[in-house]
């Protein structure tokens, strides 16, 4: 059994003092604990406390090991996109984070891909980066579903899109600070059990609705969470697309050929909707993830996917690592491990 995690985080061990010019304001800290981890601070209030395998190479490997994973895509924590901070500190983070993910991938190629990330609110200049990301070996980047609140979908980004295209590397969107958090009622992770997967679906919608594979054919985007609440509305939308020609103005493939073409982790915490997936969107669309190494990541991903494969081992192959191989570039990388193309 060869399994790849196409989603995983990870979060650097420090976070260097900025350069005086530059604006402080959401910039992390990392403050050790007897235990191991680190309490991650923002702006003098704690964001969460970090497990260890975050930011240890050694630790991440056990707990690889332990979930039987035997390849593992490395990319930021969300909330280091930093899609809403001031562009000289978002361009200080993504230097900081590109650079020590690209280092984990280098010193253990035969364990891990890497996802940088670029400083969106900055097209200029991520434009300006991407060459730099190919060249330390990163296949692609993490973005959040929303920039400062401008959908990622939004074509001010294609000059983005275009040149990572260009340079054969992946997109994976995150659902990241959702609008409308003050309807969650409840706990206040209610955003990410509800906002994250709808501003992800916002995203894939708008994907489709500004038919983006139009303008960069060769684009690869993949979708955190299996797509968020994509799905619930798969039908509904492909039947307006059908019945109204306003949809088919701005996109001449119907969503429900458009899911295909995209990637969708098989985050969704139970075999029934991961089946659902299957049937909608496709076996060759389902590239596995277990948002590790948190406490809450998916776990068991061997036994879902056999369980959702039904006993097909050419299924479970291409859920397994296969799709995540063409996803991200890494099918040479692969097949020289073992499994084989």
């Amino acid at each position: 059994m060869f399994l790849i995690d196409t989603h995983a985080h990870l979060v650097p061990r420090k976070f260097p003092p900025l350069p005086p010019d530059v604006d402080a304001r959401g910039w992390p800290s990392m403050e050790p604990l007897e235990d191991g981890r680190a309490r991650m601070m923002i702006d003098g209030q704690q964001f969460r406390v970090i497990e260890r395998a975050y930011f240890d190479a050694a630790a991440r490997l056990k707990w690889m090991d332990q979930h039987g994973i035997a390849l593992q895509v490395v990319s930021p924590l969300p909330e280091l996109l930093g899609h809403w901070l001031a562009a000289d500190t978002a361009c200080e983070l993504a230097i900081l984070t590109n650079r020590t993910i690209a280092e984990l991938v280098k010193t253990n190629s035969d364990r891990f891909a890497g996802l940088g990330m670029l400083p969106l609110q900055d097209v200029d200049r991520s434009v300006n980066i991407v060459a730099s990301l190919a060249e330390v070996g990163l296949r692609g980047i993490e973005v959040g579903s929303n920039v400062g609140g401008r959908s990622i979908a939004d074509p001010v980004y294609d000059r983005v899109f275009a040149e990572l295209a260009r340079h054969d590397l992946a997109v994976f969107v995150h659902g990241s600070r959702p609008a409308g958090s003050e309807r969650f009622l409840g706990p206040p992770i209610m955003n990410n059990v509800i906002g994250v997967p709808q501003d992800c679906a916002a995203a894939i919608a708008s994907f489709i609705a500004t038919d983006v594979l139009a303008r960069h054919p060769k684009l690869r985007l993949g979708f955190a969470h299996g797509g968020g609440t994509f799905g619930a509305v798969l039908d509904r939308m492909d039947f307006v697309w059908r019945e109204f020609p306003a949809l088919r103005n701005t996109s001449k493939v119907s969503p429900r050929e458009y899911v295909g073409k995209f990637y969708f982790d098989t985050i969704t915490y139970g075999a029934s909707y991961l089946r659902y997936l299957i049937e909608n969107f496709g076996i060759d669309t389902l590239i596995c993830g277990t948002d590790g190494p948190a406490i809450g990541a998916q776990s068991e991903l061997d036994m879902l996917v056999n369980d959702v494969c039904g006993g097909s081992a050419e299924a479970a192959e291409k859920i397994r690592w296969r799709n995540a191989a063409r996803f991200l570039g890494l099918t040479g990388i692969v097949g020289a491990q073992g499994p084989g193309n």
